[in-house]
């Protein structure tokens, strides 16, 4: 049985080892991680669905056809180009610049950077609620860390996992990045208790408001269906607000 503690203790040391050595802020490396925890989560989710679509899959001159993007709507989950799969970008040679990769809008790409950018505007073009919010910023980091970063995220023990045990090494990143980010810049991430309770507040949709002001009860529906999953990253990746001290 996995022990979830040990392996987020060991993948957030790790990467944090990396920033370390680095010259990039906690502030900088935050929501690029976070991505990448993203896209190990859809990947894996990718690979589940594609093998359940395989095993009734038509068969036409001797071949099994391959998967569609349309056969992962009809199952309500993220279709992964090739291009934008974490396996690819995993296996994906040293010098991206001699191998003459192009991007989604055909042109050649340089760096590692540019081959992540691209798998996640890739990704979005895949879903509506993902459309400008994943990170785009890899280009500021070398391939080398890049690299070690893709391979730290790579853990086969991530695939041994459901969704819930990845979105709470997800949530204790971001806790880790919190404190982090707070002794750097002075800006620290709004606890997700708290930015419930905000949308609740704010964007109130059914059941029961007192506002005391005014000594009267405001009666409307309450939702909490915001974009507030952490595999559906809005506003700073799940959190939605931020405060500067």
């Amino acid at each position: 049985m996995i022990n979830i503690r040990k392996l987020e203790t060991e993948l957030w040391e790790s990467a944090d080892l990396l920033r370390a050595g680095s010259k990039l802020t906690s502030n900088q490396y935050c929501m690029p991680v976070l991505g990448l925890i993203f896209l190990r989560y859809a990947y894996s989710r990718f690979k589940l669905v594609e093998a359940e679509i395989l095993k009734d899959r038509p068969v036409r001159g001797g071949r099994v056809l391959p998967v569609e993007a349309s056969d992962f709507v009809s199952r309500s989950a993220l279709f992964l180009p090739r291009e934008a799969q974490y396996a690819y970008l995993v296996n994906l040679p040293e010098n991206i610049a001699a191998a003459g990769l192009t991007d989604w809008r055909g042109e050649v790409m340089g760096s590692l950077g540019e081959a992540v950018n691209n798998a996640m505007e890739l990704v979005e073009q895949q879903s509506e609620q993902l459309s400008g919010v994943l990170p785009k910023t890899y280009t500021m980091f070398s391939d080398e860390l890049l690299a070690e970063l893709l391979r730290i995220f790579n853990n086969s023990a991530l695939d041994d996992v459901g969704g819930d045990i990845i979105g709470r090494i997800y949530e204790y990143f971001l806790n880790k990045f919190a404190k982090n980010i707070a002794q750097d810049d002075g800006v620290f991430f709004t606890p997700k208790s708290l930015v419930k309770m905000i949308v609740n507040v704010l964007e109130p949709e059914q059941g029961v408001l007192l506002e005391k002001t005014l000594s009267t009860l405001i009666q409307r529906p309450v939702s909490f269906e915001s974009g507030l999953n952490w595999f559906q990253p809005c506003a700073s990746f799940e959190s939605g607000f931020t405060f500067a001290q």
